[in-house]
Order: C-alpha cells, then structure tokens, then sequence
C-alpha cells in the first residue's frame, strides 16, 4: 500500500473515531447528524460541484465524458438485475427486497467516497467521481425507489424523481450553464464556494463517524444476507464496472476512480426512502455503517488491483 493511501485512510480513521466518541460521549446526537447531513446535502456538496465544474470541468470535457455516465448506469442496472435475482433466489419478500436490491447496487458517493477519492487520487480525480455521482443519483431516484415502492405494495410516487434534481445534480447543472455561455463569477464568490467544499470531506468523515456509533449488532439480521450484500458490494459491483470499462477505451484514472465508486458502502439515503415506503430501516442504516467501517480495510484491496489494470 502507497504512502498516499495509507495516510489517507488513517486521516480516515482518525476523523471518524472524532465523530464515534462525539456520538458515544453525547457530544452528537441525531439532531447533530441531521444538521450535517443537511448541511452536506444542500450547502457543502453543490458548492463542491459547482466549484468543480468551474475550475476543472470544459463543455468538451463533458460531452466526451457521456461514455462514462453511460457505463456507470449500466453496471447499476446489470447490479438490479443480479441482486434481484438472488432476492428471488433467497425468497426475500415485501420491503426487505426491495431494500435489498438497493443495498446491493447503490453506492455512498459522496460521504464517503468523496474523502477517499481525493485523499487517494487528488481534486484532479473528483471531476470522474461527479460523473459516477450523475448515474448513481438518476438510476437510484428512478429505478431505485420504484422497486422499493413496489416491494412495499405502496404506488410510485412520481414527485420522488423530482428527487433527481437535488442540490448537488442542481449545482452540476448551474456551472456547466455558467461553462456554456462563458459567464465568469465574482473572484468572491469562487472564493467562498471553495471553503464551502473544503468542509466536505472533514464533515464527512466526521459524520461517517457518528453514524457507527449508532451501530448495534442487534439490527444484522440474516448473516447469509449480509454476507451477500458485502459480497455484492466490495466484490461484483466493482468488478461488473471494470468489465464494462474494459469494452470502451477510457482513462486509466477514470477506470480507477469508477471501481472505487462502485465499491463504495451502503447509499445513505437507502434507509430514509426505506422508512418513507413503510419499511423498517434499522437494517439498512446498519449495513451503512457495517460498509463504512469495512471500506477502511477492502481499499488497499483495490489499490493493489490496480497495478494489473
């Protein structure tokens, strides 16, 4: 393992073991991880990509780089199909297959991957973890809660893909408008969107933390289906991505920075849309933790992988 890397998931380590003893110790409670995860979602994060659209993004970038959103949603699609599968397979019935489907092909791309491909890549790599976000967000705002919602007997409700368009994706959208009509900002305001996404990853991290905190071994249940669902996630999901990359010529640091995204923990978000649907999302939010912690050991994994690419 390089030094980079391993500096990087000690940082890791260390941030988060801030946010554990916050949350152990009462510093930080569900309020404290609602106000960051907010703050990350509607603030931190569109700063970060409207930042990173301006200063590292060009319109001709973009619209060569359609082949790698294109590939992202294909390996998430081709995860549904497998995952549900096994969920038939596995007799996995009502809210718990849906929910098993979307843990098993969604990824956490901004909490934590965004620590882990900067601190490992660089901010030259975070333009790739954009791209992988863009696919990631539309396929589990469309296809990721229509089959919670089906799996709960509850209709789709079309007012969720709105959903799509969220602060991040809006902030995407608002810096490749500014990039189109070469319409430069205030030295100010570029300013402030920076520190805004300086506060991402240390957040993040810190919020990684307090989460884990909440973990209980009592919400596991079935180990074959976490087993599984760790299976699919640091093991197929990746691998499926960097088949498909293999068919398409493509960056190497792209190539890399999809495999990570792939093989990122549980989405976040899984265990809210999970609760709205009338699910239970104990389990969910423990397998978001359990991943959280597990990434922290599979990366050097990958890392290792990729002297073969």
């Amino acid at each position: 393992m390089t030094t980079n890397v391993t500096n990087t998931v000690i940082t890791m380590m260390v941030l988060a073991a801030v946010g554990f003893i916050m949350k152990k110790t009462g510093k930080a409670d569900k309020r404290t991880d609602k106000f960051v995860s907010e703050l990350m979602v509607t603030i931190c994060t569109p700063a970060l990509m409207l930042h990173t659209t301006l200063t590292n993004f060009t319109i001709p970038m973009f619209i060569s780089s359609y082949k790698g959103i294109l590939i992202a949603l294909s390996s998430m699609l081709i995860m549904v199909i497998i995952s549900t599968t096994l969920s038939n397979i596995f007799s996995i019935k009502g809210s718990e297959k849906g929910e098993f489907i979307a843990m098993s092909s969604f990824s956490n791309t901004v909490f934590i991957g965004l620590p882990l491909i900067t601190g490992i890549f660089g901010e030259k790599a975070v333009p790739y973890l954009m791209l992988f976000y863009i696919a990631n967000t539309i396929t589990f705002w469309s296809l990721g809660i229509y089959m919670l919602s089906k799996s709960t007997g509850k209709g789709f409700n079309f007012k969720d893909l709105l959903r799509i368009f969220n602060p991040p994706i809006i902030g995407f959208i608002i810096g490749l408008i500014l990039l189109w009509y070469n319409i430069s900002i205030p030295t100010y305001a570029l300013k402030s969107l920076e520190y805004l996404k300086i506060l991402v990853t240390p957040l993040s991290l810190l919020y990684m933390g307090s989460t884990l905190g909440d973990l209980n071994f009592g919400n596991m249940g079935s180990p074959l289906r976490t087993a599984c669902i760790l299976i699919l996630r640091f093991v197929v999901s990746p691998a499926i991505c960097f088949l498909l990359l293999k068919l398409v010529p493509m960056p190497k640091e792209l190539i890399q920075v999809f495999i990570v995204c792939a093989g990122l923990p549980v989405m976040t978000n899984i265990s809210i849309a999970v609760g709205k649907y009338g699910g239970k999302p104990s389990y969910s939010s423990f397998m978001t933790a359990l991943t959280s912690i597990l990434i922290i050991f599979v990366i050097p994994i990958y890392i290792k992988l990729f002297s073969y690419i």
